[in-house]
């Protein structure tokens, strides 16, 4: 096999395009192959490196090669998009993803584990509940505003007085309404009970797991954001540093430079969506209980708010707990919040 020769694949559902370029950039092979031929005809091309854009179906079949020797490599789409020349269609594709993957600044995503699809799985399956039960709640609030009964916008305050109201003889409530609400009120502790078992296997996954438990060493990191972090990045072992991780997140602003003018706009909102997310409700829940406290990072916090509106310095707090994670994953060693410092 040759070291140089790089395979490409447009991946899909049943064909998929194989497209091998050759130490000079140059096109040798570019054509459809079956999903049940892909594996034979990719061992017999003369190449070991192949890189996949990250997306549907991308992760099984980097653990696939990689089982059979290859070195895999996963692009994110918005990198290859750059490079379609002409038509959009697999065989122009298939090149762009071979072009792109051949730049000196292309990033790329690791193949995750079995252990980590499980893990990301779960959370997945848990976030589609969540938006479930928001919707729920949202319609049950709605109904019962038709009748009279207006309660705040917290699920715990619907958790706790729905059944008194259900109760009440006197409000406007009829036995038909009594009906469905009792039954949207089920359906809404089914899915707490539901979300919070998804958690629990998640974490029993990672019971055992050195790096999840480090993580936890970090202010705004629990089980829910750890195991996130986990599931996501593996090792951390594929960024330089933690600037690179944050920037992979989509933590960092964006640049809009031209001549001598350069400015910093808001963050670029890029890669995982859902570890941004988490990163930045732990770095709310750790605002929220930085006052008074003595810490490096509580005061350096402190020093921030004063000067900076709050949901900014949610984003900077999130940016670095992107960084320290990135420096406990890859040290092995937990976090000392003592020896925080805010350069």
């Amino acid at each position: 096999m040759s070291n140089n020769n790089l395979i490409s694949i447009d991946l899909a559902k049943n064909v998929f395009q194989v497209c091998v370029l050759n130490e000079h950039n140059k096109v040798t092979i570019n054509k459809k192959v079956k999903r049940s031929k892909l594996l034979q005809t990719v061992i017999q091309l003369d190449a070991k490196n192949i890189v996949m854009e990250a997306c549907y179906s991308s992760n099984h079949w980097g653990r696939v090669f990689q089982d059979n020797g290859f070195i895999v490599k996963l692009i994110p789409p918005h990198q290859v998009k750059p490079f379609v020349v002409g038509n959009k269609n697999d065989h122009n594709d298939a090149i762009a993803i071979a072009e792109a993957a051949r730049r000196p600044k292309a990033t790329f995503v690791a193949v995750k584990s079995l252990e980590q699809q499980d893990i990301q799985s779960l959370y997945r399956i848990r976030d589609r509940m969540i938006k479930s039960r928001t919707a729920l709640a949202n319609q049950l609030r709605g109904l019962l505003a038709e009748y009279g009964i207006i309660l705040g916008k917290k699920i715990n305050t619907l958790r706790k007085d729905v059944p008194f109201i259900l109760e009440d003889a006197d409000n406007e409530l009829t036995v038909t309404s009594r009906v469905f609400i009792q039954d949207l009120y089920d359906e809404l502790i089914e899915l707490d009970e539901k979300i919070q078992a998804k958690a629990d296997q998640a974490s029993s996954l990672l019971e055992e797991n050195n790096a999840y438990q480090r993580l936890q060493s970090i202010p705004g990191v629990g089980p829910i954001v750890g195991g996130e972090i986990i599931a996501a990045l593996g090792c951390g072992k594929q960024f330089k540093n933690g600037r690179q991780m944050a920037a992979w997140i989509g933590l960092t602003p964006k640049q809009h430079a031209s001549g001598d003018q350069s400015r910093m706009l808001g963050i670029s909102k890029r890669g995982n969506q859902s570890l941004r997310k988490q990163l930045i409700h732990g770095s709310r829940a750790v605002i929220n209980w930085c006052e008074g406290k003595d810490d490096p990072l509580s005061l350096w916090l402190q020093n921030l708010l004063k000067t900076k509106h709050v949901c900014k310095v949610v984003v900077a707090l999130a940016n670095k707990l992107a960084r320290i994670a990135w420096a406990v994953l890859t040290t092995g060693k937990a976090f000392d919040i003592n020896c925080f410092k805010a350069a």
